[in-house]
């Protein structure tokens, strides 16, 4: 049993293909040197580099004259310089490598001759032939440039193939398989597992800010193990890197309902005021070995939640309250219908959230890189629970309250280079996402936290699912990947290990829920109640 268990694991560990596949979060390339006649090359020298990520590996062709550079930082303006003695050097530039890729770039070496020069490639055409996957990369320039609203950066993820939204509330669907997904930064887990959503679920305005995304590859079909635990669809966000240049930015987006129209189908104009602005900066602080790239996001908004309960018979079309009484004094009866009126208001409402991401890539030699950053967000939204421009269901109130998230997330990775044929990749990550609601405390009616139901009209009293922290999930993750390419093959070895904690704390009911069959029996209990009658029909806790 002991000896299956092992062959089983060692077989779902590793993969066998002609040539790699790129690690997650990761890209590569790959090639065969032949001379002029077709012939393998073996013994050449190669050297794959970046000069403004300062990336300079040095690999020589094997016996088969195949060579394999996996887990290569995403960026452009790599280049492959392929040399052996005797013949004339080749040169490959401006190679684009994106998140997952794993390109082929094949030389061809000719022999030298006293005139012999290097023979450049420039804008050398994209080719994937180990590409197995269904997948799509959404690079910086779409992302920088496709107008979007609120700057949720993964919202994106709709220009690809085999995606569609899933619902209203921004959840998306891969080949029809609502939920399921994986949601990867860098290569480690950010999915908010208990819901099966991108970090921080999609209420909030974006889990990570727009200019510290570089590029993201969405899988929809046929991914490699190593992409995680999937059975919809894997969203792998790539982050931005400080470079030898130094490069800034800043911005400020400004919204207001005085520069927007009334909606045709809507009988308000809705107060609304937006400001989202930030900077980010990527550069050196070693030419070649250290950089780094910071960035920060501010969102403030300010947008009133004009609340009402037309739901007879207490209430008329309007939201006034018509209920009137039999049996309860003119004081009673007012002082209830004092009560009923607090639901026809105009609610403050905010969403305000705070974004900090910082990254720092070290390179102390050619063989070895080491990467580490880290994400922060915080969202708090005073009686945001409820989201719509108008309620008339008395929901602005009676089932409303001040939503919170607060989500961190950071990232160290190794990268080293054992040999020219033996490439190790660890990371390890940690993850925490907090959802908090809350009673907000200036909405707390002169009845408490009870919720009321009244002649068959809910929403009177305050929410009962209140307070609720749900969840506080804290993950833990070690991942390992090993490329060995041995002849026209690579062999990859991965680990991968995962340890996630949901802490939920909802106590569903916990202040009661009275139910009063008339209007009359709520003003007697009411008010003026001296005598302590209970004139509810049920009461439940």
């Amino acid at each position: 049993m002991k000896h299956f268990l092992l062959i089983t694991l060692l077989v779902s560990t590793c993969a066998v293909s002609a040539l790699a596949q790129a690690t997650a979060g990761m890209g590569g390339l790959n090639g065969v040197v032949r001379d002029a006649s077709g012939a393998v090359i073996p013994g050449a020298q190669v050297i794959v580099s970046n000069e403004s990520k300062g990336i300079r590996r040095v690999l020589q062709s094997n016996e088969a004259g195949a060579f394999n550079a996996p887990a290569l930082v995403p960026a452009s303006g790599y280049g492959v310089h392929v040399t052996r003695d005797g013949f004339a050097p080749f040169e490959a530039k401006n190679i684009e490598i994106l998140v997952g890729q794993n390109l082929t770039i094949n030389s061809t070496l000719q022999v030298a001759t006293t005139s012999s020069t290097v023979e450049v490639v420039d804008a050398t055409p994209i080719v994937e032939q180990t590409k197995t996957e269904v997948s799509q990369v959404v690079e910086s320039a779409q992302i920088q440039d496709l107008p979007i609203n609120g700057r949720r950066v993964d919202t994106f993820v709709l220009l690809t193939p085999a995606v569609v939204a899933d619902g209203t509330y921004g959840l998306v669907s891969f080949r029809g398989i609502a939920g399921g997904n994986s949601f990867l930064t860098d290569g480690n887990d950010t999915t908010n597992q208990y819901y099966n959503e991108n970090a921080g679920r999609t209420r909030i305005s974006s889990q990570i800010s727009q200019d510290a995304v570089q590029e993201f590859q969405v899988l929809s079909n046929a991914y490699s193990a190593e992409h995680g635990r999937a059975s919809g669809g894997v969203i792998n966000t790539v982050t931005r890197s400080g470079s030898n240049s130094t490069h800034g930015t800043g911005y400020w987006f400004f919204r207001n309902q005085e520069l927007n129209a009334r909606d045709r189908y809507a009988f308000i104009k809705p107060d609304e005021t937006r400001h989202q602005g930030g900077a980010s900066v990527g550069g050196k602080i070693i030419d070649n070995k250290l950089f780094y790239f910071f960035n920060t996001d501010i969102t403030r908004r300010n947008f009133p939640l004009v609340a009402s309960n037309t739901y007879s018979p207490l209430f008329d079309s309007n939201g006034d309250v018509i209920a009137t009484c039999t049996k309860a004094t003119a004081s009673q009866c007012d002082a209830a219908r004092g009560f009923l009126a607090r639901n026809k208001t105009t609610i403050p409402r905010e969403s305000n959230q705070e974004l900090l991401f910082g990254k720092l890539d070290w390179r102390p030699t050619d063989m070895h890189a080491i990467s580490a950053s880290f994400n922060y967000l915080r969202w708090i939204a005073p009686n945001g629970i409820q989201t719509a421009v108008a309620l008339t269901n008395g929901g602005g109130l009676g089932s409303n309250g001040d939503s919170t998230v607060r989500t961190r997330y950071g990232r160290l990775s190794w990268t080293g280079i054992l040999k020219s044929n033996v490439v190790n990749e660890a990371r390890f990550g940690w993850f925490k996402d907090r959802l908090y609601d809350e009673f907000n405390a200036s909405q707390v009616p002169v009845t408490g936290f009870a919720t009321i139901t009244v002649a068959g009209v809910s929403n009177l009293g305050m929410a009962n699912y209140l307070p609720r922290l749900n969840p506080s999930e804290n993950r833990y993750q070690f991942a390992d990947n090993l490329t060995w390419t041995t002849g026209r093959h690579t062999v990859k070895f991965g680990l991968d290990i995962v340890n996630t904690r949901d802490y939920s704390n909802s106590l569903y009911n916990q202040w009661g829920t009275y139910s009063y069959s008339t209007f009359d029996a709520f003003a007697l209990d009411f008010s003026g109640n001296t005598a302590g009658a209970k004139n509810w029909t049920t009461f439940s806790q």
